[in-house]
């Protein structure tokens, strides 16, 4: 019973994982303000793109646009947004497009720090990620001025397993569990 079991397992491994396996992680950074506003969104250089923390791709290699949509609490104080927008840019060719939502804090006199999550599901990849940006707000005039815009970003994308390799695995559950209930119920008999 017990081979029967871990032969079971094995084939549940062997199939089964190759759907989780497919996992990456990029990283880059950005700096600088090209254009935009709080409003409209803005727009910054994304540069240094690293897979697994190795850089590939030194200096810049795309823009980076995002918006803050619907804003709750104060711009002075800080608190969260909704319904904006995440996009990685590569000469007018949109690389990533995807909603975005997070929380904006005052970490120091006139320096704010803006937390913001992601995420999207493209041609059967499934995209997660989290973008820091810090950053310096004065008000002057009436107007809000927003400088020294500095940022990590981080993606993470994996493989959405097909339905074929989701009912496996189901199947390959289903028959463990029953092998499992047939083995404690044997065990209840012989006590």
């Amino acid at each position: 019973m017990k081979s029967r079991l871990l032969a079971c397992t094995v084939l549940l491994v062997l199939f089964a994982a190759p759907a989780f396996a497919n996992s990456i992680s990029l990283s880059f950074t950005n700096r600088g303000i090209l254009s935009g506003s709080l409003s409209s969104g803005l727009v910054s250089t994304a540069q240094d793109l690293a897979f697994f923390g190795v850089v590939i791709e030194p200096g810049p290699f795309a823009t980076l646009n995002f918006g803050l949509g619907s804003f709750t609490g104060s711009l002075l104080h800080g608190g969260s947004f909704t319904g904006g927008n995440f996009e990685l840019d590569n000469n007018g060719s949109a690389l990533f497009v995807t909603a975005f939502s997070g929380t904006w804090n005052r970490v120091s006199n006139g320096r704010y720090d803006l937390v913001g999550h992601f995420s999207a599901v493209v041609d059967g990849i499934r995209y997660t990620g989290v973008t820091r940006q810090l950053f310096r707000l004065n008000f002057d005039d009436d107007r809000i001025c927003l400088s020294g815009l500095k940022g990590t970003t981080r993606i993470s994308a994996m493989a959405v397993p097909e339905p074929s390799t989701l009912t496996l695995l189901g199947t390959g559950l289903a028959g463990l569990m029953g092998a499992l209930h047939r083995k404690m119920r044997v065990a209840a008999a012989r006590a």
